[in-house]
């Protein structure tokens, strides 16, 4: 089993390679002076995985039927169907486009087909294919949910209270603050620490309520991120714990199964 799960970590690691090496040459495809080149070298790696990721997903299909659900066609189709084979088929499609017409030479074909090398982000979704990081993330935002719902409440209030006093006091003096959606936009940057810097209080009054209700809100749109880091850092660690369980269980139960060699 050992071997069985180094070989499969092993290709993900290839595999996610391979897919981050062909959204690296996106990027640079995108770049004037390195468009002739890197669209060359994704054309070629493009080719590679509709080769590798299509023979995947033909084996993938095909051995479906050693499980019961899934066997006959219809069963295989109804394989298919799930959500990450749903992905895989619009990926390949997509790759197939896109090669056919970046070497047939075709530029209005290709300028047009470029856009769709935005689906190639779902590769990376595919590299987790059980689901297990959906299913942490999940689990970490359900038994958290809670305290997170409070600390996005406070945050809600304090962002709605900030944005109406700022309002009130700056809207006869700064045109940047005419509406109170103008003050709900200045109090969602501020307070999600983004800062653009479009919107800033001129009066005194304005810029004193900003810094108190800056400090307030900032720590309560701040906790969630600790509330999941923490939560995170519980599950992996339960998780550790269940694996070291199931390591010690196999053996004892094996040695308890075994039977008594005589004593003489």
């Amino acid at each position: 089993m050992t071997v069985i799960a180094q070989q499969r970590s092993s290709r993900q690691v290839k595999h996610f390679i391979l897919v981050f090496g062909c959204l690296v040459l996106s990027v640079f495809s995108t770049i004037p002076a390195h468009q002739e080149f890197s669209s060359h070298c994704l054309l070629i790696l493009e080719f590679v995985m509709i080769v590798v990721f299509g023979l995947e997903y033909i084996i993938r299909i095909w051995s479906a039927g050693c499980c019961c659900r899934y066997r006959g066609w219809q069963g295989r189709l109804r394989f298919a169907r799930k959500p990450f084979c749903v992905i895989d088929i619009i990926v390949l499609i997509t790759s197939v486009a896109v090669v056919s017409a970046g070497s047939q030479g075709n530029v209005f074909a290709t300028s047009a087909l470029r856009s769709l090398r935005f689906l190639q982000i779902l590769r990376m979704v595919r590299m987790d294919r059980r689901g297990g990081t959906w299913k942490l993330l999940g689990s970490v935002v359900y038994a958290h949910s809670k305290e997170l719902v409070t600390a996005w409440y406070i945050g809600f209030l304090v962002l709605i209270f900030s944005s109406f006093l700022v309002y009130l006091v700056e809207k006869e003096f700064n045109k940047e603050f005419d509406t109170y959606a103008d003050a709900l936009w200045w109090g969602t940057i501020t307070l999600t620490t983004i800062g653009y810097g479009d919107k800033t209080p001129q009066t005194w009054t304005g810029r004193l309520l900003s810094a108190g209700f800056a400090l307030l809100g900032i720590s309560f749109f701040a906790l969630p991120a600790g509330i999941l880091g923490s939560g995170f850092a519980l599950k992996v660690q339960e998780q550790h714990r269940q694996k070291h369980f199931e390591k010690r269980r196999n053996p004892a139960a094996s040695l308890i199964q075994a039977p008594l060699s005589p004593l003489f």
